[in-house]
């Protein structure tokens, strides 16, 4: 029987979102973890403690070995979305690229996480860690959404429409990842802002360096500006509008549990909320830059398939 030739490229494609959808769900559920104090629920690595692999059925020890197991499928997904990378030919390089770019920091978030569970990290280095985790899940969303794209048709933004959107979202995603990362350094011992979220809109006493207080909300000034914008831009467009609204969207809820977080004592529900809403707009911010990348870009793209074999020469 012949085998049917779109089937590599299907399997390719599934493996490929399956590993963008469990590198979104490791940073997420990272971020609910920071975000509950829940790190510290399991002291050992990979198991929950010494005598037992699985956690007892507590909130806190579930969150954190929940996030370590969708961690540690995402990194196989993620390795052979960038082995599948390999064969594929095509005008498109970025996707054979961009798996590799996610693998890497998918091995270095991970690393970076079983030392901090085991004897924890310095302030850089937890940076670092947020920054790989970051890319790992933006540039495997964006490869994902590379390989699936096929020729523009009707409902395919033109150049025009998609270039001023593509800038727009690449800048802005810049801006939010300095804003996280510079987090990290500027938050006090156990502080929330640590966590993936946005400022909340002034200085907390508790936290270090003023200085950097300020730039981050200059940051987050500048992001909401640009978020607000991208979200507008695409929305005028008929072919973008649904991004547009699922990006305002997000944008919203961060803002009025921002306030909410403002007003209020900070509870660990609200904090998981507000830190999930950030990595779901940062997602949806890469994958509307690789939409509007294809359509702007290379207006000529054809569905990426796998090499075909070698055939060796038959001897005479």
């Amino acid at each position: 029987m012949p085998q049917n030739p779109s089937a590599p490229s299907t399997a390719a494609l599934t493996v490929f979102r399956l590993a963008a959808l469990f590198t979104f769900l490791a940073v997420a559920m990272g971020a609910v973890v920071c975000a509950t104090g829940s790190g510290a629920s399991c002291p050992t690595w990979p198991g929950c403690r010494p005598d037992e692999i699985a956690p007892q059925w507590q909130l806190s020890p579930l969150i954190e070995f929940t996030h370590r197991v969708v961690a540690m499928s995402a990194g196989p997904l993620v390795l052979a979305a960038a082995v599948m990378a390999r064969r594929l030919t095509g005008p498109n390089r970025w996707v054979r690229i961009l798996p590799l770019v996610a693998l890497v920091g998918a091995l270095a978030a991970g690393a970076f996480g079983r030392f901090a569970v085991l004897s924890g990290l310095p302030t850089w280095l937890g940076g670092v860690d947020l920054f790989s985790a970051l890319t790992a899940m933006t540039a495997m969303g964006v490869a994902a959404v590379m390989l699936g794209a096929q020729a523009p048709s009707s409902s395919s933004p033109s150049p025009a429409e998609s270039r001023p959107v593509f800038r727009l979202a690449a800048t802005t995603l810049g801006v939010l990842f300095a804003m996280h990362v510079t987090g990290i350094f500027a938050a006090g011992h156990l502080s929330y802002t640590r966590c993936i979220g946005w400022p909340i809109w002034h200085q907390i006493n508790s936290d270090l360096h003023p200085w950097l207080q300020d730039v981050r909300l200059g940051l987050a000034g500048l992001g909401a500006a640009l978020v607000v914008t991208t979200a507008v831009v695409a929305a005028r467009n008929e072919r973008l509008r649904w991004w547009g609204i699922v990006l305002a969207t997000l944008f919203a809820a961060e803002m009025v549990l921002g306030q909410v977080i403002r007003s209020r004592e900070l509870n660990t529900g609200v904090a998981s909320a507000y830190s999930v809403l950030a990595v779901a707009l940062l997602s949806c911010l890469g994958l509307l830059m690789a939409v509007t990348w294809l359509a702007g870009v290379n207006t000529d793209v054809t569905p990426l398939q796998p090499a075909p074999p070698r055939r060796e020469l038959a001897m005479p």
